[in-house]
């Protein structure tokens, strides 16, 4: 068997050697359909990492209390303005009381303003400002390219300080030393501790154009009626999500005096929620990328069925000679399905280099990660071969029945 298999292989490329032309316009067709759909899969599949990596913003095991579940779909506003917010009355309570917590965040920043920060004659590009506390740092881990954090002192005394992301860092202090300038927003003074390094972030210069602020100077000096708050926790090593969960619930509930039955009006959000939010965007996307893709798959497949019965109608009389001394049909069949399949088989093999080198341009050129996950590699290799087994197959069973008395006469 393993012979016979050799011998159809050696046979099927000697014939695509013979045939340089039509040959390599079928292995180009599907060539260019494998291409599109590792491309697609490649930028795809590091779209989803970016994202996520970027919507979650901290390497530790992160559950956010909110006011409403942001990931959970459709949301009435009414019911929404009806809950209590978040205050940092809550944050304080959590970070005394809940024992399986080991760092606990207080943010409140405005929905939708941008503000601009001054120095001197310069100013930044629009950026947002949120108030935070110094656990903000340790939660997020956003490496810091000069000072410090705010202190916990800082925090309780109301002080004028800030730390500034990437962007306004380098728009007011582009060849000077940012620390202990003082800048200017909506008319105050801000004295810079410290400043972030790029982010890195799927949003670009965006993501890195923030001010940051102890959350009792921003209630002092930016709240708003509207403002969102966010209370991100981390638990202590040895406690799970959800016994981080249960506990805060159980305190938040006995906090809004809830009755038994009386659904939360509020909302915890662990961090493996964000991975299932980003498969929901990004499935559907890829079902429908991929089945675009396909489509060159099955046009390289027409390609195939179309150069094989070319194939058959030249190799008439060689087929007829061939069953003459004794080639079963099975042996014919194989032959011509073997050629078929090394044909696709190729073109799938040089698509998928293709997409790869494609995905890697891509995102030389853009900065935005591309992933490749291996099972798409097997399945685009087998699925090239499988093109060429159904597509070959109907050349292949017309030369498996053809009568070698007629072959051998036909000219």
């Amino acid at each position: 068997m393993k012979t016979v298999l050799r011998e159809n292989i050696f046979q099927a490329l000697d014939t695509i050697r013979s045939h340089k032309m039509r040959s390599t316009l079928v292995i180009l067709g599907v060539a260019i359909g494998v291409t599109t759909l590792m491309a697609m899969v490649s930028i795809l599949s590091g779209l989803a990492l970016k994202i996520e990596a970027d919507v979650s913003s901290s390497d530790n095991v992160v559950v956010n209390l909110v006011k409403f579940d942001f990931l959970g779909g459709d949301v009435d506003q009414k019911e929404i303005d009806a809950r209590p917010d978040l205050g940092p009355e809550d944050w304080d309570m959590i970070r005394n009381e809940v024992r399986s917590v080991r760092l606990v965040d207080y943010q409140q920043q405005p929905q939708g303003l941008l503000y601009l920060a001054h120095y001197q004659d310069r100013r930044t590009r629009p950026l947002s400002a949120a108030g935070v506390t110094p656990d903000f740092r340790r939660i997020y881990l956003i490496p810091l390219a000069v000072g410090r954090f705010f202190t916990q002192d800082e925090l309780a005394r109301n002080k004028r300080v800030c730390v500034l992301g990437k962007g306004p860092l380098e728009d007011l202090f582009p060849d000077i030393d940012p620390i202990g300038k003082r800048i200017r927003v909506r008319g105050q003074a801000y004295e810079v501790v410290g400043g972030f390094q790029s982010r890195e972030s799927l949003f670009g210069a965006f993501a890195d154009n923030f001010i940051l602020v102890p959350f009792t100077t921003y209630r002092k000096d930016f709240a708003r009626p509207n403002d969102s708050s966010i209370i991100p926790m981390v638990p202590k090593p040895g406690y799970s999500v959800d016994e981080v969960m249960g506990e805060v619930r159980g305190l938040m509930r006995g906090r809004h005096k809830l009755r038994p039955g009386q659904e939360d009006d509020f909302a915890l959000v662990p961090a493996d929620r964000i991975q299932g939010f980003i498969e929901d965007i990004t499935g559907p996307i890829g079902l429908v990328l991929t089945v675009i893709a396909s489509i060159g798959l099955m046009v390289g497949g027409i390609g195939v069925m179309a150069i094989m019965l070319v194939s058959v109608t030249e190799r008439t009389r060689e087929i007829g000679i061939r069953k003459a001394v004794g080639a079963t049909r099975a042996a014919i069949l194989g032959q011509f399905l073997t050629e078929a399949v090394t044909l696709t088989g190729i073109g799938g093999l040089a698509g998928m280099l293709a997409g790869l080198l494609v995905a890697r341009l891509f995102s030389f050129f853009t900065g935005l990660p591309v992933a490749m996950p291996w099972i798409w590699v097997a399945i685009s290799i087998l699925g090239s071969a499988g093109v060429g087994l159904i597509f070959g197959m109907y050349p292949a069973a017309q030369a498996a029945r053809l009568d070698p008395v007629d072959a051998i006469r036909h000219e």
